[in-house]
């Protein structure tokens, strides 16, 4: 099996790759990516910190799982409505949320 400490480091890597990617780029797309990368590292240091404290429940991660989808799935709504108004996905172009 493998130890919590490693799963631990590879979530904590993963963040880090998605919070580079998130300040590094302004394509509205690789951000979305990049959001979900940490999302997913995030997901795995609380699965493994599960697994680790020895719970059986699954529910408290099915609820962690539900909200981290519903936030990334709201960031692509928000692109794909700055895409069809603004013809443009550049988030440089989005700086002010008006007309």
């Amino acid at each position: 099996m493998i130890p919590a400490d490693h799963v631990l480091l590879l979530g904590l890597i993963q963040f880090g790759i998605g919070l580079i990617g998130l300040l590094l780029r302004r394509a509205g797309m690789i951000v979305v990516v990049s959001a979900g990368v940490m999302f997913n590292g995030i997901l795995l240091a609380f699965c493994a910190t599960t697994a680790a404290s020895g719970s059986t429940s699954q529910a408290e991660g099915v609820v962690v799982l539900v909200i981290i989808v519903s936030v990334a799935l709201s960031g692509t709504a928000v692109l794909y409505a700055f895409h069809r108004f603004r013809k443009t996905v550049a988030v440089d172009d989005h700086d002010r949320m008006k007309h």
